[in-house]
């Protein structure tokens, strides 16, 4: 029997490791590439001891070269995700603007390159070339502990290579298992592998400052860092010629009081922040990872599966239980399953934000006038929905997976037949 398009579509095909193409010098350029993404993303760099203005000032620029080289070079093979690359740029440079320094979007440029282009390696590379891989990021290690005479510091710039590998495996997985996780799986993996990386690397931080990890003294230290916080806002002076009444309502709204409760609450949403920001970080990287494949030729491994973004019923129903409680938190919820309720509803609404945007999409594009009749009312709303998009979309991804489950329990398929085995 002859497959159905949308079956054949979905057939396994595993990704051949066929390498990066047919040019000669592909693998060396990504090479190099990888290793400036890894070694002069200016971790370790600014702070040089015994270095003159000039020494750090010439690294700043060796670094800046790297990224836009790394940027250039991402929008070369990046032709399905180039979106990426203007995302890149704003982020980066909102946050380097911000501190005053190029460091956080050498940073986060190098992350997304090596998890992006260095997975994309990974995966298709035939194993003689794959055994050179490990040494880029030793010998950045190197390089980076030697200019920085700070080796344990120095392993900051190996943080993105466990999540590219594990972002190339099972991306390989996905495509060649039936039973292989899908996108939004391996994009729970990879965040897990990220976080379990960066919470290592903040234990042995943490040790160095503090000499132990004893739950008294990190107490200890997030009680003085949170006091600080309060402190700055107190100390806050006013410009001269505001008017009297701006300055009573600020005084009377920044009082010791309300300020410790807004750090306090701000510290208590800190996990759920920081495991979206994982988490949409990871989905970015592994765009550009799709986008290199098919660039190298292997759209045909990138199926359905592999590329689907899709959320699952239990994460809809675990996202509408979690916001229901944080609606209901004020009245007869107690604070601690509050605060547990809303970092879970943090850390699901993106992803359900976007398959949401996804589905949206995908009926207002149907065709016939029905689809072009919504498009027309959406249009009309885009203004309203800028204000609450995220909470709208993820409402649409919720229903509209629970309304095509409870469909599929009460119209079950015609051929469905509850008494076949009795008839055998």
């Amino acid at each position: 029997m002859s497959q159905s398009p949308s079956k054949a579509a979905d057939a396994l095909c595993p990704f051949p490791r066929n390498g990066l193409g047919s040019s000669l010098g592909t693998f060396p350029v990504l090479c190099v590439l990888l290793f400036l993404a890894t070694a002069l993303t200016g971790i370790g760099l600014y702070d040089l001891p015994d270095v003159s203005i000039e020494g750090v000032s010439l690294l700043t620029l060796i670094s800046g070269a790297a990224i836009a080289i790394q940027v250039v070079y991402l929008w070369r093979i990046t032709r399905s995700a180039r979106a990426m690359v203007p995302i890149l740029i704003l982020v980066g440079g909102f946050f380097s603007l911000y501190v005053s320094s190029p460091v956080p979007a050498a940073m986060l440029c190098g992350t997304v390159f090596v998890m992006g282009a260095g997975s994309t390696a990974v995966a298709v590379l035939p194993k003689e070339k794959l055994v050179c891989l490990p040494f880029l990021p030793l010998a950045a290690y190197a390089l980076t502990a030697l200019l920085s005479r700070d080796p344990l510091g120095a392993l900051l710039v190996l943080i993105p290579w466990p999540a590219a590998v594990v972002l190339a495996l099972s991306t390989r997985r996905s495509a060649e298992q039936e039973d292989g996780p899908n996108r939004v799986g391996v994009i729970c993996a990879v965040s897990a592998t990220m976080g379990l990386t960066l919470v290592a690397y903040g234990a042995l931080a943490l040790f160095r400052v503090l000499g132990t990890l004893e739950p008294a003294a990190l107490d200890k230290a997030l009680e003085t860092v949170r006091e600080g916080i309060v402190q700055s806002f107190l100390s806050y002076e006013i410009p001269e010629g505001v008017d009297p009444e701006l300055v009573d309502k600020w005084n009377s709204i920044m009082t010791y009081a309300n300020l410790r409760e807004m750090v306090n609450s701000g510290f208590n949403l800190l996990p759920g922040v920081a495991v979206a920001a994982i988490l949409m970080l990871v989905a970015a990287c592994q765009s550009v990872q799709h986008a290199a494949l098919r660039t190298f030729g292997y759209e045909d491994s990138i199926t359905n599966h592999v590329k689907e973004f899709r959320m699952s019923l239990v994460a809809c129903i675990v996202f509408l239980v979690a916001y229901l409680l944080v609606f209901l938190e004020n009245s007869t919820i107690s604070s601690l399953v509050g605060t547990v309720a809303q970092n879970v509803t943090i850390i699901l609404l993106p992803g359900l934000a976007l398959a949401g945007m996804l589905r949206a999409i995908r009926a207002l594009t149907k065709k016939g006038a029905k689809g072009m009749g919504c498009l027309f009312f959406f249009i009309i709303l885009i203004p309203c929905l800028l204000i609450v998009a995220p909470l709208v979309l993820a409402a649409v991804e919720v229903v509209g997976n629970i309304s095509s489950v409870v469909a599929k329990l009460l119209n079950p398929p015609d051929d469905d037949d509850p008494f076949s085995k009795l008839n055998k």
